[in-house]
C-alpha cells in the first residue's frame, strides 16, 4: 500500500505515522516552513520524503492520501492537487471542511475549548485549565487512522474510495463518557480540582512527590486501609460509605497524610498494588523513561538528538501459529463499511465497549456478551417519566452500548463456554477488556479462540499490557494518567498536578482498541493470517505526547507546569469574559497575530512580551465582553480564538447542529442531545442511531442462530 502525506495539522500527520511505524509505504510532501523540532523529529521520523515536483505522478498511484483543512481551505499542495475518487482521502482539522466554524482558525488552544474539556479541567475558583498542546489533535489523528482502516477495508471488498472529513472538536466530543449524560440529568459537569466524583480517587503527596489513588468501592477502601496500617478508618462513620467518604473528604485527607507523606512513591505503589489497589506514581517526562514496565516491553525509541520517543503503541502483535485458514466468509457490501464483520464482544466499563461501539457504528455486527446481572436495565420505555438518575442511566446505556446486540452468557459454565466458542468460529474479531489472564481462565483467551478460528484478529485492551512486571497491577483511567507524565506536566504554574477534567485514557483506549481490531481485519482478509494484538492503555496514551518526551529528554525543557501558556512560544492563556464562569482562549502563534491582536486589543503583544505583563492587559481587554462576541471578533481577523463551552452551550451549538453531529435521543417523554459519530464521509461511513441492547436481550436470537448454523454445517 502506498500512502501520501499532504498534512500540515499534528491530527493527521500521526494519523498517517500510525501507518508508518506499522510498516507501510508514507510519503510526506512538507511545507516549506517544517522543520527539525522536536514535533516534526516524533511525526515524521517513519515517513519518505518526496519533491513536490513528484505529486501528479505520486497521487494517482496511492491507496490513501491524507490532507488538512483550516480557515475554510486545504493547505498546501492539496489545494490544488487533484486526488482521484477511487482513494482514500482523509482531511483533518479542527472544526471539519463544513459549518459556520470551518472558515474560522483551529489550533491546539482552540480545540481544548471546543472539545469540553477545557470548561471541566481546573480548580473551581480559577480559570479553566488546557491539558498538554497538541492531546487533542492526537486523538483525532488516532479516530482519523481508525476511519481510514475502515474506508480501506472497504475499498478492498467494492474498490470503492471515500472522503473523510475528521474534525478534532468532534473528536473530542465523543471521549466525553458521562458529561452529557448528566448534564441531561441536571448535573452539568464542572471543574472539581483534583477530585472526582467518588473518593478517595485523586492525587495526593508523598515523600518524595505525588501518588495517584484509586479507591472507588468500599471493598477497595477496605483493602487500601489495611494497606496504609490503617484498618481502623472503614469502621470510622465518616468514611463508611462512598457519600460520607466524599462529604469528609478533606478529614479523610489528613488521615491519609500521615502515612503518605512518611513513605516513597515507589514504595507505597508497590504496598497498595501488591493489596490489590490501583496505585501509580504522578510520573515526570523523564521518570516515564525509566518506567520498568516500559522498558520491559522495548517501548522507547532513540531520536538522532540524545533524547527517546514513544514507540509504536500496535507494537506487541502475535501472529498466531496455527496454520492459515481463509477467514469467515464476509456478508455483503452495503453503505456501512463494516457490513457483514463480525465482532465478539468480552469488554466491560470504558475502553472496551468505546472499542466496539465504534465498530457498530461503522456496521459491524457486535455480539456483546454480559455476565448474566451484572447491569442494570437502564432502558425507558416511550412515553414515560424518568427520574435524573434513570435518565443519566439511560443515555449512558444509549452512547456507550448502541448498535449492539446482548446475549447474557456465564463464561464459568461450560455449556455457555460452548456458546462463546461458536460464535468465535464465525466471529471475524474479538475484543476483551479483562485484566491479563482472565480471558485464559474463562476460556475465551487468544490461544483457545485462534485454534477454532486462527484467521481471527483478537485484540485485548489492559492497562499497562499482558507481559513486564506491572501485567498484573490495578488500573484506572487516572493511575494510567499519573504514570505517563500527562498528569505531572498538567497543572497551574508552581501549584500541584491536576488531571483532566475527565478521564482521557479510558477514550484512547476505546480509539486504539477500534484501530488495532480494523487493521487486524485487513491484515487477515490480504493474508488469511490472525493475530493477537496486545494493548497498553499507557502506551497508546503515552504517544499523544511524543513531542514533549522528545524536548525533556533530548534538552531538559518541558518539564515544569505552566497552566495556559506555552511551551512552544506563543502567547495564549484562557481570559475572563463577561458574566459568571465565562471564558475565552486565545493564542497568537506569529508576529502577524500579535499585531492584529494588538490593533483590535489596544494594548501592544509581542511574542517576547512578559507574560506576568500582558496577560492582565489582554484580560482587560476580554473582561467585560461577551465571550461569543469576542470570539467572532476575533477570528474575522484571522486568529486563534474559541469560547470555553459547557455542555449545555456545546449540546445547542450551531455549528454541530448544521454538520449533525449532536443526536437527540429520547428518554422517556423528553429527548437530550448526545454526542454521535466523528467519522463524517462521503458517502457515509456510519450510522450512530441504532439503539442500545437491554442486558441478555437477544439471548435467545443468537442462541437459534447458532443452531441454524450448526445444522447447515
Amino acid at each position: 500500500m502506498k500512502i501520501l502525506d499532504l498534512s500540515y495539522d499534528v491530527a493527521g500527520r500521526f494519523g498517517a505515522k500510525l501507518f508508518a511505524q506499522d510498516g507501510e509505504e508514507v510519503l510526506r510532501c512538507a511545507p516549506e516552513a517544517e522543520g527539525e523540532d522536536s514535533l516534526s523529529a516524533y511525526l515524521d521520523c517513519d515517513k519518505h520524503r518526496v519533491d513536490p515536483s513528484q505529486l501528479e505522478l505520486l497521487v494517482g498511484e496511492c491507496d490513501l492520501v491524507w490532507t488538512s483543512f483550516d480557515q475554510g481551505a486545504w493547505l498546501g499542495h492539496a489545494a490544488d492537487l487533484a486526488i482521484p475518487d477511487t482513494c482514500v482521502h482523509v482531511t483533518t482539522s479542527s472544526y471539519g471542511t463544513t459549518g459556520p466554524y470551518a472558515a474560522w482558525r483551529g489550533g491546539s488552544l482552540a480545540d481544548w475549548a471546543a472539545g469540553g474539556y477545557l470548561f471541566i479541567t481546573g480548580d473551581p475558583t480559577r480559570e479553566p485549565l488546557s491539558g498538554p498542546e497538541n492531546m487533542c489533535a492526537y486523538a483525532a489523528g488516532y479516530t482519523a487512522a481508525l476511519g481510514a482502516e475502515a474506508a480501506l477495508i472497504d475499498r478492498i471488498r467494492t474498490g470503492r474510495g471515500r472522503k473523510l472529513d475528521i474534525s478534532v472538536m468532534e473528536t473530542m466530543l465523543l471521549q466525553h463518557q458521562s458529561t452529557f449524560a448528566r448534564t441531561a440529568a441536571g448535573d452539568l459537569r464542572r471543574r472539581t480540582g483534583r477530585y472526582t466524583e467518588v473518593y478517595p480517587l485523586t492525587v495526593r503527596p508523598c515523600r518524595d512527590g505525588y501518588v495517584s489513588i484509586g479507591v472507588v468501592t468500599d471493598a477497595e477502601f477496605d483493602k487500601f486501609a489495611i494497606a496504609i496500617e490503617r484498618p481502623d478508618l472503614p469502621a470510622d462513620p465518616r468514611f463508611a460509605d462512598k457519600d460520607a467518604r466524599w462529604e469528609n473528604r478533606d478529614v479523610l485527607d489528613a488521615e491519609m497524610a500521615v502515612w503518605l507523606e512518611s513513605h516513597d512513591a515507589e514504595d507505597i505503589v508497590a504496598r497498595l498494588q501488591a493489596g490489590g489497589v490501583a496505585f501509580a506514581a504522578v510520573a515526570g517526562p523523564l521518570d516515564i523513561t525509566r518506567n520498568p514496565q516500559l522498558l520491559s516491553r522495548k517501548y522507547w525509541r532513540q531520536t538522532d538528538g540524545g533524547g527517546v520517543m514513544p514507540g509504536n503503541p500496535l507494537d506487541h502483535f502475535h501472529p498466531f501459529a496455527w496454520a492459515k485458514k481463509p477467514p469467515p466468509e464476509l456478508g455483503r457490501p452495503s453503505e456501512l463499511p463494516l457490513a457483514g464483520v463480525r465482532v465478539l464482544d468480552f469488554t466491560i466499563f470504558w475502553a472496551g465497549p468505546s472499542t466496539t461501539r465504534s465498530l457498530a457504528d461503522l456496521g459491524a455486527e457486535v455480539v456483546w456478551v454480559e455476565q448474566p446481572g451484572a447491569r442494570m436495565d437502564c432502558m425507558i420505555e416511550p412515553g414515560t417519566t424518568a427520574t435524573p438518575v434513570e435518565t443519566m442511566m439511560h443515555l449512558y446505556d444509549t452512547k456507550m452500548f448502541r448498535g449492539k446486540r446482548s446475549i447474557a452468557l456465564d463464561l464459568a459454565q461450560p455449556e455457555d463456554r460452548s456458546v462463546a466458542h461458536a460464535l468465535a468460529r464465525e466471529a471475524h474479531i474479538v475484543v476483551e477488556n479483562f485484566r491479563p489472564g482472565v480471558a485464559d481462565k474463562l476460556g475465551v483467551g487468544p490461544e483457545e479462540l485462534s485454534q477454532i478460528n486462527p484467521a481471527l484478529t483478537y485484540v485485548s485492551l489492559s492497562g499497562w499490557g499482558a507481559s513486564g512486571p506491572w501485567r498484573d497491577w490495578r488500573s484506572y483511567g487516572p493511575s494510567i494518567e499519573a504514570a505517563s507524565s500527562i498528569e505531572g506536566r498538567t497543572g497551574y504554574a508552581g501549584g500541584e498536578p491536576l488531571r483532566l477534567g475527565h478521564a482521557f485514557p479510558d477514550a484512547t483506549g476505546g480509539l486504539i482498541g477500534g484501530l488495532a481490531s480494523l487493521r487486524g481485519l485487513r491484515r487477515s482478509m490480504t493474508t488469511g493470517s490472525g493475530g493477537w494484538y496486545d494493548i497498553s492503555q499507557l502506551e497508546a496514551y503515552l504517544a499523544m505526547s511524543g513531542e514533549g518526551i522528545v524536548e525533556a529528554t533530548a534538552k531538559g525543557r518541558g518539564l515544569e507546569r505552566v497552566g495556559n501558556r506555552s511551551r512552544l512560544g506563543a502567547v495564549q492563556g484562557v481570559f475572563p469574559c463577561e458574566g459568571e464562569d465565562q471564558w475565552i482562549a486565545i493564542r497568537l502563534e506569529t508576529p502577524k497575530d500579535c499585531a492584529r491582536f494588538s490593533a483590535i486589543g489596544g494594548t501592544t503583544v509581542a511574542l517576547d512580551s512578559d507574560p506576568d505583563m500582558i496577560e492582565p492587559a489582554i484580560a482587560a481587554y476580554t473582561a467585560d465582553q461577551d465571550k461569543f462576541l469576542v470570539a467572532g471578533t476575533l477570528q474575522a481577523e484571522g486568529l486563534q480564538a474559541f469560547a470555553v463551552l459547557d455542555a449545555h452551550e456545546l449540546g445547542a451549538d450551531s455549528h454541530l447542529r448544521e454538520r449533525g453531529y449532536f443526536l437527540d435521543v429520547a428518554a422517556g417523554v423528553q429527548s437530550f442531545p448526545m454526542p454521535g459519530t466523528p467519522l463524517v464521509a462521503e458517502p457515509r461511513m456510519a450510522d450512530a442511531t441504532a439503539p442500545a441492547p437491554r442486558p441478555g436481550q437477544h439471548s435467545e436470537q443468537v442462541r437459534s442462530e447458532i443452531a441454524a448454523t450448526s445444522q447447515a454445517r
